[in-house]
């Protein structure tokens, strides 16, 4: 797996920071984990710790964070010195981590998507799941399955997807993260039964898929009509894998 953001970490959080969708991103991954108090939470592809120390927050025992980008890592270990929690991080690449560490609930954020091919996204899970304790579960957020550029670009949101093109079995998509100059990454979109037979072949015994959680508040703080695109071709999905 190759996504390595050493070169934009600025664009990145800069995108993060301002992303009206990465509370409703937090919300549905804390809902989807279960009771989190007393856990051990591993954050795969943590990138600057967001979602470790929202798990932190919410009274999780301990979160480590794990990311290829020595940039990021850096980045997240000067704030959480900063803010003074307790989060530990560590630079690796997913599929190379070190075996012995399980946890209560692994995150994986935007990480599946850069599997380049289906053969790559089934060593991604084989390799994630020996980090999940047995009784835990895994909580994904990916590049949504049903998502089509033709129905939006979703610059709206945060991020532009440029292009969409047919790839081996799936399609792979060009994104811009705004910025000075803009930061450009590729993403790649499989289908759901393509990640239900990697997830089934890594040894996850249930996989179910969930939408972000959109409430009333988050459609009233913008105007009339803002979520039409989140709702109805909404780039990332969930899913909860349990072990």
């Amino acid at each position: 797996m190759s996504a390595s953001y050493d070169s934009i970490v600025d664009q990145y959080m800069a995108y993060a920071n301002a992303s009206p969708t990465r509370p409703i991103e937090v919300r549905t991954m804390l809902r989807l984990s279960g009771e989190v108090k007393g856990k051990s939470v591993l954050d795969l592809a943590c990138g600057s710790g967001y979602y470790g120390r929202e798990f932190l927050r919410h009274g999780a025992a301990s979160a480590h964070g794990v990311d290829q980008s020595q940039g990021m890592i850096d980045f997240a270990r000067a704030l959480s010195t900063y803010r003074g929690d307790d989060m530990t991080f560590q630079t690796h690449d997913v599929m190379d981590m070190p075996s012995g560490s399980e946890h209560d609930i692994v995150l994986a954020a935007y990480l599946f998507n850069y599997a380049a091919s289906l053969e790559e996204l089934r060593r991604m899970f084989a390799a994630v799941v020996p980090h999940v304790k047995h009784g835990g579960r895994l909580v994904v957020q990916t590049l949504n399955p049903d998502y089509r550029l033709g129905l939006g670009d979703y610059a709206a949101y945060g991020v532009k997807v440029l292009e969409e093109t047919p790839w081996k079995q799936g399609a792979r998509l060009r994104l811009e993260f705004p910025g000075t100059p803009p930061a450009l990454i590729t993403n790649y979109r499989w289908e759901r039964a393509h990640y239900e037979q990697s997830i089934r072949a890594a040894g996850f015994s249930a996989v179910s898929w969930h939408e972000p959680v959109l409430e009333q508040a988050d459609i009233d703080a913008r105007a009339e009509g803002y979520w039409e695109g989140y709702v109805h071709n909404c780039m990332s999905v969930n899913l909860v894998c349990e072990r």
